[in-house]
């Protein structure tokens, strides 16, 4: 261990930038065995529709609770803590959810892990972009690149694993080795020194509720937080309701739709590599949403109108490579807004939390009373509300 304490300054904070960056990959990795696995648990704890569907509701009220005043207090000391008490907290959770067979108890470790996951991860993400200010939008970039590939890695996985004896525990347990792994190595890490654009931040006096009030009345910092929840629409409830449109509108045969969501994400996979590489250094991040955003609605039109297979295809790889540049962008600026404030520019991301809990209750409704279409034509209003963001400037 003494020989490692003497690796240069540089090396460690290589190190653990590679662990941090893992770290959304790990998530939807995790994430999928519990969101996917979670049929096996309904059987074995016979838990019908409406129980599950509260499981999920009471983490997500969880995390939108608490996660505002976790992310506000990190910006008072080290950020490492409270990262590995949130995968600590989160391993303990995931070890009950695999062992108990009582409903009551499923629903406390759903409650525990949702925000102990959003911490760990949250905060692992504002190191990152602490460590490196002015390259946060790259950072951010990247962050969402690491969690594509565990999304698309997280079914095949888990259908690994699903074989096993065991199955629910055996995907719970292996869920707890995984992030204990990842605290084990974090813990080990040289983190470095928490730096604040205001030296009052860590004296124990400081008004922490003053400075979430001046940053709710900064309007470009809430510009920003309003354009990295925008995105949200157009994630994994626009391919939610485009699955039922290619079903229920195109008759489309299940095999062809899933080839289709493949093209979808391959087109954000380019999308993303192109953004990293080529536009980030070269285009100002508003124009890059505003592109972005056009891209999109050229996308979305053609999908909605154009009915033949190929251009169904070339309509969602459209959409994939537009959308998925619109959060990585947005949250990389909003960061720049308080450099060595990520805690609080993280509060102020969370309070958005509701739209994205009722949003798909919402679009359910619209489509439940006018149809699958009107309810992608919701979800396609959000590059025009991005343009209109985007286009009021983003200088102070």
């Amino acid at each position: 261990m003494s020989s490692l304490r003497r690796l240069p300054a540089f090396k460690w904070q290589s190190l653990l930038s590679v662990i941090l960056l893992c770290m959304p990959l790990l998530d939807e990795l995790v994430s999928g065995f519990l969101f996917i696995g979670l049929p096996l648990a309904s059987k074995q704890l016979q838990l019908d529709y409406t129980q599950i569907g509260f499981l999920f509701a009471a983490g997500a009220l969880s995390s939108m609770v608490l996660d505002p005043l976790i992310n506000l207090l990190s910006d008072r000391r080290a950020k490492r803590p409270w990262i590995l008490a949130g995968l600590l907290i989160m391993v303990a959770g995931i070890a009950l959810a695999g062992t108990t067979r009582s409903f009551v108890l499923l629903l406390c470790s759903f409650v525990v892990i949702y925000p102990a996951l959003t911490t760990a991860l949250d905060l692992s993400q504002a190191v990152l972009v602490d460590q490196h200010p002015q390259e946060s939008a790259r950072t951010m970039t990247r962050w969402t690149i690491m969690a594509s590939v565990g999304d698309l890695l997280a079914p095949i996985i888990v259908s690994l694993v699903v074989i096993l004896p065991g199955g629910w525990s055996t995907l719970c347990w292996l869920a707890c080795g995984l992030w204990l792994l990842a605290a084990v190595l974090i813990a080990v890490q040289r983190f470095p020194r928490q730096e604040h654009a205001d030296d009052d931040v860590e004296e124990p006096g400081v008004k922490l509720l003053d400075g979430l009030r001046a940053a709710l009345r900064d309007p470009l910092l809430l510009r920003w937080a309003a354009l990295t929840i925008l995105p949200t629409m157009l994630d994994e409830i626009f391919v939610v309701y485009a699955t039922l449109y290619m079903r229920d509108v195109l008759h489309m045969h299940p095999d062809l739709i899933g080839l289709l969501l493949t093209v979808h994400m391959i087109g954000a996979f380019l999308g993303l590599f192109v953004l990293e590489r080529t536009l980030l250094p070269r285009v100002a991040p508003h124009r890059l949403l505003i592109g972005l955003a056009l891209i999109i609605i050229i996308g979305m039109a053609c999908f909605l109108t154009l009915h033949a297979i190929w251009f169904t295809g070339v309509a969602l790889f459209i959409i994939g490579v537009g959308a998925t540049g619109l959060y990585p962008i947005a949250l990389g600026q909003a960061y720049q807004c308080y450099p060595g404030r990520s805690g609080l520019v993280r509060t102020v991301i969370s309070m958005g939390a509701p739209f994205e809990v009722l949003l798909p209750s919402v679009v359910g409704l619209v489509a439940g009373h006018f149809g699958v279409i009107a309810s992608i034509c919701i979800l396609g209003t959000a590059p025009f509300l991005v343009i209109l963001l985007a286009a009021k400037g983003t200088a102070r």
